[in-house]
């Protein structure tokens, strides 16, 4: 008879906690709770990168020409396995915000379009969608007001609240495209993807996914969700080199889609256009085979598993030691990321209002940094939990808050 080994916990960490440090490249006085801004990765994938660029210059036609084309080929069937779906029907790019603008620039929208987003899409896709709507014939915005907390129901209902009042208006427009969160960055929420891409779908609405933190953060099966779009960062939770995504189109919609910077290979496929789009250093995408290849002596379920305990029981004792609250009323809202409320007395105080001030305090006394932000009334910060991590860890980030937030409130009247 096999006996299931069980999956790590934080109070079971297996092979993952502090002895997973030297397999990365932090200083002794450094900690890193803010995996889910840039990334990581292990020694293990750098070391790799730099094969492949030594490889590129010792001879430089052959790779360009042919080799690198090979290797790229590969990379996309392995991602295509991660997120369960046809490798010609993914390219690799540099990121998030690189995928939103190869879309929505692509996409030709006509007067009387609308895309729909949520008010707590990330900056940089936001600013794409007031760009195109800016220099588009009456292409505007409608966008969904969402402040936590709020149920799952209630952040579907409040799409749809928003599509219908939109067709009440009867002025001939119509919501052409939404872009919504799969996982938000500030405040951080594991949305209602599958329900919300249903719903946008039921009234014809196309659906682009931001999938900045999924993958290498949650299971990720595209062919059960069937976006139109979706975009997902490798360097953010697989442990890739930065600059390194994917970007999905469903192939009813790939011959509407092209590289930002057109390539010799304009119109001949989508897997070609996005193959090769003029000279660069490729070993950012290529090291997306190396992160999958470290993650598979632990496997995708322990490191999902024990990265999202972590979170919960994380966040509960942040909350505790602040005595606070999170900002979401359900576990399942969290992946490995939380959200934890500062209980600061003025949020008027110039030094939560300085964009540095917090920040530098963090990096320069303590060795940390989470990201701030104002949500509704509120103050908060947003912590990642990741398999170099312990829950001792976020008892002393506890701690270093709860001492900044005493200094600064003795400072109010």
């Amino acid at each position: 008879m096999t006996i299931a080994t069980p999956l790590p916990t934080p109070s079971n960490p297996g092979p993952f906690g502090h002895k997973l440090r030297s397999q990365f490249l932090f200083p002794e006085n450094y900690t890193q709770f803010n995996h889910g801004s840039v990334g990581l990765f292990p020694r293990v994938v750098q070391e790799k990168q730099r094969a492949w660029q030594d490889r590129a210059e010792q001879d430089p036609d052959r790779w360009m020409r042919r080799d690198v084309q090979v290797e790229l080929a590969k990379v996309r069937g392995q991602v295509a396995q991660l997120l369960h779906v046809d490798a010609d029907d993914l390219a690799l790019v540099e990121n998030t915000t690189v995928g939103v603008n190869t879309v929505l620039r692509s996409l030709k929208f006509s007067p009387g379009d609308r895309i729909l987003r949520l008010s707590t899409g990330y900056v940089n896709v936001n600013k794409t969608v007031d760009f195109v709507c800016d220099h588009a014939e009456n292409v505007k915005l409608v966008e969904v007001p969402i402040t936590f907390p709020l149920t799952d129901k209630e952040i579907v209902d409040a799409v749809e609240r928003t599509v219908l009042a939109h067709q009440s208006l009867k002025d001939g427009s119509r919501i052409r495209l939404a872009v919504i969160d799969w996982i938000s960055s500030v405040p951080s929420i594991l949305q209602p993807v599958k329900q919300l891409t249903e719903l946008l779908k039921s009234y014809g609405i196309l659906v682009y996914i931001d999938g900045a933190h999924t993958i290498g953060h949650i299971p990720v099966d595209l062919t059960d969700l069937d976006p139109d779009f979706y975009i997902g960062n490798c360097h953010k939770w697989l442990f890739s080199i930065r600059g390194s995504a994917a970007l999905y189109v469903k192939k009813t919609h790939q011959h509407l889609i092209h590289p930002i910077a057109i390539p010799s290979d304009y119109k001949v496929d989508f897997a070609s256009e996005f193959s090769y789009v003029g000279a660069q250093d490729f070993a950012s995408l290529l090291s997306i085979s190396s992160a999958i290849e470290f993650r598979k002596q632990f496997g995708e379920e322990a490191i999902i598993h024990y990265s999202h305990q972590l979170a919960l029981e994380g966040g509960q004792v942040m909350a505790k030691i602040l005595g606070a609250s999170l900002l979401t009323p359900d576990d399942h809202q969290v992946a490995n990321m939380f959200n934890v409320r500062l209980p600061f007395k003025d949020l008027s105080n110039p030094k939560l209002t300085s964009p540095t001030y917090l920040m530098n305090l963090l990096m320069d006394k303590y060795g940390v940094f989470t990201p701030t932000f104002r949500h509704g009334d509120h103050f908060y910060t947003r912590a990642c939990a990741q398999i170099y991590l312990e829950l001792s860890d976020f008892v002393r980030l506890g701690n270093i808050w709860k001492e900044i937030v005493d200094e600064i409130n003795a400072e109010s009247p």
